[in-house]
């Protein structure tokens, strides 16, 4: 069982993915849908992620790594606002502010070196789209009577950005970032399981909290913003990719209405394959031109 837990593969996306599952339904079975639970439940299982990849806070932070999980609590601390102190206008805002400073905080050193190379210019234009998109999608409000797919709009947006994040991390040499953005990716592959699983018997989807959007996107956010800036062979298109999917998301319910089919079983998963489309086209860039060698992005 030891040897099962260990295994990198489980860690970072059977549990994951199961542990997204747990979370959907108890947001459909015990929790409701004002409950502030489900934000508490999201910012455990971040924490578990990254204490899991990471280890424990070292004081004071150095490495940029380590300065993760205190971006992760203050996402949470932000998260668990009242709810009224949340909305769209003031969370997209907040979360925009927020992600500013953590791009500041992240990668100062190698912004104040003034190295404009192709490496950093990407890396900028990457964490700025990612700032951005994560602002909007956070600013979009709900509708009274949301359609099929609104309730997938926050979850496939990260999902996609985090699995597209963990490739190039990956391929560019920077494996625990890779494991953080795989983690948060299966998380939401198994709370929209759960969620499509129920659109398909008939029922309706739940979205998350916006306590839990805050949690989760932050999170997601940080941890590409620093790929981003410091995996040092990462590949600059990929780069600039893989924060779109936030942006995508946010044009769903608007300029790309009219792609989604009425029938609301396609619905949610018309949507989430228009959200996903940058990021596969970030995937498939980066396996391109990943550096050779039988150690993906380790030669």
């Amino acid at each position: 069982m030891s040897a099962l837990l260990g295994n990198p593969m489980v860690t970072t996306a059977a549990l994951p993915f199961v542990l997204g599952a747990v979370m959907a339904l108890l947001a459909r079975l015990a929790l409701p849908p004002s409950s502030p639970v489900l934000s508490l439940v999201a910012a455990a299982l971040l924490l578990f992620f990254y204490w899991d990849t990471l280890g424990p806070p070292v004081v004071p932070p150095v490495a940029a790594s380590q300065k993760l999980i205190y971006l992760g609590f203050a996402g949470i601390v932000a998260g668990l606002l009242p709810e009224r102190l949340l909305g769209a206008d003031v969370a997209g805002n907040l979360v925009a502010a927020a992600l500013a400073a953590a791009l500041l905080w992240l990668g100062w050193r190698r912004i104040a070196g003034g190295a404009l190379d192709l490496q950093m210019m990407a890396a900028l234009i990457a964490s700025l789209l990612a700032i951005a998109g994560a602002a909007l999608l956070l600013s979009l409000r709900t509708s009274s009577s949301p359609p099929a797919e609104e309730p997938f709009l926050m979850p496939a947006a990260m999902l996609a950005m985090c699995a597209a994040g963990a490739i190039i991390s990956v391929l560019g040499a920077s494996i625990v970032t890779g494991q953080l953005l795989g983690s948060l990716a299966a998380l939401g592959g198994g709370w929209c399981l759960v969620q499509y699983i129920a659109v398909m018997r008939g029922g309706s989807a739940t979205a998350w909290s916006k306590g839990t959007e805050v949690i989760l996107v932050f999170a997601a956010t940080t941890v590409l913003i620093q790929v981003a800036l410091l995996a040092p062979k990462a590949n600059p298109v990929a780069l600039m990719l893989s924060p779109l999917p936030l942006a995508v998301a946010v044009l769903v319910p608007g300029p790309l209405r009219g792609f989604v089919p009425d029938a609301r079983p396609l619905r949610p998963l018309v949507a989430g394959l228009l959200i996903a489309i940058p990021a596969i086209l970030a995937i498939l860039t980066a396996l391109l031109f990943a550096p050779h060698g039988a150690a993906l992005g380790f030669s």
